[in-house]
């Protein structure tokens, strides 16, 4: 199943389109992050500048804990949803203002994703100590060099992160399987819950340290 992930969804602020740096103490970058509501939209440019698809919807795997792909459409307000599908691993980039492939061959028929999707929005998150921390709003995903991992959510939080109803970004471990309704986290993920997403990936970067160590 195709992900919807429009303007309309609740979110804490304006999104930025901006994927984020993330940089370690010595200042090497680590992470580039994006809000997966921020790609519908995005145009798909090719090296070669052409800009005739754009982003219709993100598609997840649960199973993996990662982003499998996008749903097209033309650009515009009447434009159509297209049959064909951009699989991850056509990705090379993306950027502030678009998704950049290689060529048109990095589109695939749209069977290709049609049994891998998953949606995890509306999805109840808890820890692995029992406590239930709010529900998932939004996606924080790296996409680099065909791979589409998430690393993170924005969750609308319980009361057992402060103020109920406030919105967070929650980091995950690297490697999550999600399952049915629920996400289970490790319990210290929420030690490094961020209020502010200009500052996540460096949450992200100390919590999968803290997991390491």
């Amino acid at each position: 199943m195709s992900v919807p992930m429009g303007p309309g969804d609740p979110t804490p602020s304006a999104p930025t389109r901006l994927p984020m740096t993330a940089t370690d103490a010595s200042g090497r970058t680590t992470l580039r992050l994006v809000r997966a509501s921020t790609l519908t939209g995005m145009p798909v440019v090719t090296l070669g500048g052409d800009r005739a698809l754009e982003v219709k919807d993100v598609v997840f795997d649960k199973t993996v804990g990662g982003i499998t792909g996008f749903t097209l459409r033309k650009p515009g307000l009447l434009g159509g949803p297209q049959k064909r599908v951009l699989p991850i691993a056509g990705v090379l980039a993306v950027g502030g203002d678009a998704v950049m492939i290689s060529s048109h061959d990095a589109f695939a028929a749209e069977d290709v994703l049609a049994d891998v999707g998953d949606d995890v929005l509306g999805d109840r998150v808890v820890t692995d100590d029992g406590t239930e921390l709010g529900t998932v709003v939004d996606v924080v995903a790296s996409i680099q060099g065909g791979d589409g991992d998430i690393v993170g959510f924005e969750i609308e939080g319980s009361a057992a992160l402060g103020d109920e109803g406030q919105h967070v970004y929650l980091p995950l471990p690297q490697a999550i399987a999600i399952s049915g309704e629920a996400i289970v986290v490790p319990a210290a993920a929420r030690d490094h819950a961020s209020a502010d997403f200009s500052a996540f990936g460096g949450a992200v970067d100390a919590y999968r340290k803290t997991l390491e160590a």
